[in-house]
């Protein structure tokens, strides 16, 4: 019983390692990536948009409004939609696709009021879509008996990406750069999508 304790005891260790260094999908790296784009649109579009369209307060908060109630209800139809599927990763790589998408189209062209509601919220929507899949590959990778320790594992660097993010963000506003906010949501979902893609390939190789 010891042995076989000790076994899954290594076999977790192993994962966390191979986490920290970027070999699982499940890694926080990826979630990180994720977060850090769910932060920057959720707490500097007012700002960001003000100071790169001059977009009035009333309306960028609209848009901010429209982001975060459809991202809720994302969250619903993405719940509904993981338990129907097992292609977790092609959900996940396609809600982060059309966040990123949308907010590469907010940093380059101003859209007008009824577009930007529009973009922002199917950009909160397609984010919040992605994450009953993005838990749901976390679980596919996690040894049994370990979830506990991998979702701590994980929920650190959901923290960490938390903790992050504003720094990168206000730097990209301090220094008069405000599409900066956009592009680097932009390159948080292709980091997250690669991570996804090449992740799950590796483990089908493996």
């Amino acid at each position: 019983m010891r042995t076989a304790r000790r076994g899954g005891t290594e076999r977790v260790d192993r994962w966390l390692a191979a986490a920290a260094v970027g070999a699982d999908p499940a890694q926080p790296r990826f979630l990180r990536r994720a977060v850090d784009g769910r932060r920057g649109l959720n707490q500097y579009l007012v700002v960001a948009l003000g100071a790169l369209y001059a977009t009035p307060p009333a309306l960028a908060n609209t848009a901010l409004t429209g982001l975060l109630t459809l991202s809720a209800i994302g969250v619903l139809l993405g719940g509904a939609l993981a338990a129907r599927t097992v292609r977790h990763s092609v959900v996940a790589c396609t809600g982060l696709l059309v966040t990123g998408a949308a907010a590469t189209l907010i940093a380059f062209v101003d859209l007008g009021a009824l577009l930007l509601v529009l973009t922002a919220s199917l950009s909160g929507l397609a984010s919040g879509v992605a994450m009953p899949s993005r838990d749901m590959i976390v679980r596919s990778v996690t040894p049994a008996g370990s979830f506990g320790k991998v979702f701590g594992f994980v929920t650190t660097g959901l923290h960490i990406g938390g903790m992050v993010a504003p720094l990168i963000f206000a730097q990209f506003l301090d220094h008069g750069y405000p599409r900066g906010v956009f592009l680097f949501v932009a390159a948080c979902t292709l980091v997250a999508i690669a991570t996804v893609v090449f992740g799950m390939s590796a483990r089908r190789t493996a």
